[in-house]
């Protein structure tokens, strides 16, 4: 038993704000905060759980999850999350992975969609796709660079993705994108 300082009185804290309903579908940057390994639910194998925080817009500070199946029983369910794995080392620039630290604190794309659970037991759901093929613009160098236009950095600045390693605050805002530019990019 532990005796707290002061009387704590539940009625005296505000009600919480945050909504828990899913996202809605669209493209979103990205950064890692928290990576494990756990045993599947069958014990048979094992699987990355990634915790993702959106990083601008107006969802800013949300979070995702993504589990891969990295070691399973069934090929086809490894493969799938090992691909992913793949598509997220490839757009952050990592050629070999030892440590799930080296995924944190990067900024990424990812496509996010709505999964629907098919017994019922449980409300939608996001989903994460690592978008293949999206870089986020590289680390400005010096000065000089981080003064250029952003459509001199390439196409991911102009697109108004974080650069590389930026924190959260010092990121440009992206661009709003219509609901049909949205939905020709997500493939499900």
């Amino acid at each position: 038993m532990v005796a707290l300082p002061e009387t704590f009185a539940p009625s005296d804290v505000p009600e919480d704000e945050r909504s828990f309903e899913p996202i809605p579908v669209g493209v979103y940057n990205v950064q890692i905060i928290e990576s494990k390994i756990e045993d599947t639910k069958s014990g048979s194998g094992q699987m990355l759980v990634l915790t993702l925080e959106i990083i601008d817009g107006e969802y800013a500070n949300r979070r995702l999850w993504d589990r891969l199946n990295v070691r399973n029983d069934n090929p086809q369910a490894q493969q799938i999350a090992q691909r992913a794995l793949a598509d997220l080392c490839l757009q952050i620039g990592i050629a070999q992975l030892r440590d799930t630290d080296e995924l944190h604190f990067k900024p990424l794309s990812v496509k996010v969609g709505i999964r629907q659970d098919k017994t019922g037991q449980y409300g939608p759901q996001n989903t994460v796709r690592y978008a293949v093929g999206a870089k986020t613009a590289p680390a400005a160098g010096n000065a000089a660079s981080r003064q250029a236009a952003p459509a001199a950095r390439g196409p991911s600045a102009a697109q108004g993705r974080p650069a590389t390693g930026a924190k959260p605050w010092n990121q440009p805002k992206a661009a709003a994108k219509t609901q049909q530019e949205m939905d020709d990019e997500i493939p499900f």
